[in-house]
């Protein structure tokens, strides 16, 4: 393409495109043209302070708005919706302009001869060509309505996709919220433990210095005590990795994440118990297996796409323009119209493997299908077996609490009047705050049993 200009003499004549173009890359921009906007920099930065006890409703809305991972998916689903508005236009015609300059080695006829007898001819070394072109698809084997059909599952693949990671997130954010103030309630017994010890220990020193208890005791309690404190130690620091990943999927930096607040209680698992007849189908309503069952069919509907090339295909096609050669000269208008049809007779293959790959992509995805579906149903049934399990082990466990409380009164009370000895004492103490670790760790096992149920049926929602 040439635009013209003037000489020194005043003269008009050609200049090159990538003349104007570098003579507008060389025009200075607006002023923080390539800064971040204040309004993009305050969106980057925005958001309210998290309050400084954080409430399980408060971390999973906070999760569902900041994640970045669930930010893609959505992403994903706005780019899936826009590939059906491709598939769509490409039933559309197509309308191109175009301009082109040639050099050639020999001069060549501008515009055809237009009638007999007329005016001759215009012969040129310069070609310059300029022009609308049209093409309308009328039938490509099935392949446009094929493929449009394709880009609507892709679109709704996206959407199982982005919905399951959705569930997944608040499946993640719910057990490890749980998890910290499982943490947070035994890291609670652990102090208590180690204050009962320490006071334990004083008792028995003032004992010691009067001769009523042997220097070996006073021993025992000193490794209780370090006991005790190196398992605080690794509660606090295992809570912490646990507010890490907490943050890490709320979306927000760790040090922002100050602390979480919140009660452990016995869910109602009644409801789930008595759907265990219902569960091949309650998987079903996965979203990742419905993401799954979505690829299959789109999987089987490539194939009709590939088997498409077999089939002619046939365009509408159109060009309207006008034709110069050197200085301009012969500039007259010219235009062509037809229909252009096209058969594949041998492509050396390649048509033929393509349906092949098709068919075993689609083959794989059936499969893939059925062993997402067997691993669901499995899941399911596991997690219901876990909550029967975790129930009668909270049972056990909070008899065992009440028995082991009962236990250390009792030989704390015996070493307090002589007539029990420290071994028993400590032994009781010890029995009690494994009791009460038991119960809590029995209650979070159940609540996970639970969530893990909902999520292999594909029923996690917000308020869970």
């Amino acid at each position: 393409m040439m635009i013209t200009g003037k000489d020194q003499k005043g003269n008009w004549k050609a200049m090159p495109i990538f003349v104007c173009l570098f003579c507008l890359m060389l025009l200075p921009l607006p002023a923080g043209a390539w800064e971040t906007s204040p309004q993009a920099q305050a969106q980057s930065q925005s958001g309210q302070p998290l309050p400084a006890d954080l409430t399980l409703h408060q971390a999973v809305s906070i999760a569902l708005e900041k994640n970045p991972l669930l930010a893609s998916k959505k992403n994903e689903v706005s780019a899936s919706h826009e590939g059906v508005k491709e598939a769509k236009g490409a039933l559309l015609p197509r309308v191109d302009a175009y301009s082109s300059y040639e050099r050639l080695s020999d001069p060549q006829v501008v515009v055809p001869i237009k009638s007999f007898g007329g005016k001759p001819p215009t012969f040129s070394r310069d070609q310059y060509r300029t022009g609308i072109s049209l093409k309308m698809p009328v039938f490509e084997g099935g392949r446009l309505w094929t493929n449009i059909g394709l880009a609507r599952l892709k679109e709704q693949v996206s959407r199982k996709d982005f919905s399951f990671t959705t569930q997944e997130l608040i499946y993640n954010v719910t057990n490890v919220f749980n998890d910290v103030l499982f943490l947070k309630n035994l890291q609670k017994a652990q102090e208590e433990t180690l204050g009962a010890l320490k006071k334990l220990r004083a008792d028995a020193k003032s004992r010691l210095s009067v001769g009523r208890v042997a220097p070996v005791d006073l021993m025992r309690i000193d490794a209780q005590v370090a006991q005790e404190e190196h398992a605080l130690v690794a509660t606090r620091q295992e809570r912490k990795r646990a507010m890490e990943l907490l943050a890490q999927l709320m979306g927000i930096e760790p040090w922002n994440l100050k602390d979480v607040k919140g009660v452990l209680r016995e869910p109602d698992t009644r409801e789930l118990e008595s759907q265990e007849d219902a569960v091949s189908s309650l998987v079903l309503e996965r979203p990742d297996i419905q993401k799954a069952k979505n690829e299959m069919l789109l999987a089987q509907k490539a194939v009709r796409y590939e088997e498409g090339l077999h089939l002619p295909f046939v365009d509408i096609v159109g060009d309207y323009g006008r034709r110069a050669g050197s200085g301009f000269d012969g500039d007259e208008e010219a235009w062509s119209a037809g229909v252009k049809v096209g058969l594949n007779i041998f492509s050396g293959g390649v048509i033929s493997a393509k349906v092949r790959a098709a068919e075993e992509r689609y083959l794989a995805a059936r499969n893939r299908y059925e062993h997402l579906r067997l691993t669901a149903l499995r899941e399911a049934l596991n997690a219901l077996s876990e909550i029967r399990e975790a129930q009668q082990r909270l049972r056990a466990a909070t008899v065992s609490l009440k028995s082991a409380r009962e236990s250390f009164r009792i030989e704390k009370l015996k070493y307090e009047t002589g007539a029990g000895t420290i071994t028993d004492s400590l032994l009781s103490q010890a029995s009690w705050f494994q009791s009460e670790a038991d119960v809590h760790q029995a209650l979070y096992d159940l609540l996970r049993a639970r969530m893990d149920y909902k999520f292999a049926t594909g029923r996690v929602k917000y308020e869970d």
